[in-house]
């Protein structure tokens, strides 16, 4: 796995499954640590393609012994699918800035994915029930979701006080 550490920003690219050496990404948090003086260090697994369950239980190993606030940036679809099942992506210092979405246009037959700021795009909300994203596309064309509102943003519900930077 390929490991970027800009300032307070670590960013990740490849597979996390058990053949990554967590302990470079580690390394990398700590000194992003650093350089954020006890502010919250960016996580961005957005060219994370996928990961197995002994990359995630790991990944949550790792996250646990780290003891500064993490904010992911970024976050894939399969990520969010995982924050969505397992609650102990949200134990600790965790918050969620942005999330990516896919949206398909009927008028084109085509599909999208879109960066989402959570406050922003997705409002931060204790169920989504009768919440209904609207997107449009580069030409303004109308979006729909691809997903369950509902079921995709259930993690923001239900780690509300840790989802959103800043709070």
């Amino acid at each position: 796995m390929l490991v970027k550490n800009e300032g307070q920003l670590v960013s990740l690219e490849g597979i996390l499954n058990e053949h990554v050496d967590l302990q470079v990404v580690e390394s990398a948090i700590l000194d992003a640590a650093k350089s954020a003086g006890g502010g919250a260090v960016s996580l961005d697994l957005s060219k994370v393609s996928r990961a197995n369950s002994s990359g995630l239980l790991q990944w949550l190993r790792m996250t646990k012994r780290i003891k500064n606030p993490l904010n992911y940036v970024r976050t894939p679809v399969w990520l969010v699918e995982q924050f969505n099942m397992i609650d102990e992506f949200f134990d600790g210092h965790i918050s969620v800035e942005s999330v990516y979405a896919h949206f398909y246009c009927p008028d084109t037959d085509t599909s999208e994915t879109h960066l989402l700021k959570l406050g922003v795009e997705v409002p931060i909300q204790d169920q989504y029930k009768t919440f209904h994203l609207k997107m449009s596309s580069s030409d303004g064309k109308e979006l729909e979701p691809d997903f369950d509102e509902r079921s995709y943003f259930h993690f923001i519900a239900r780690h509300l006080s840790k989802t959103v930077s800043g709070t």
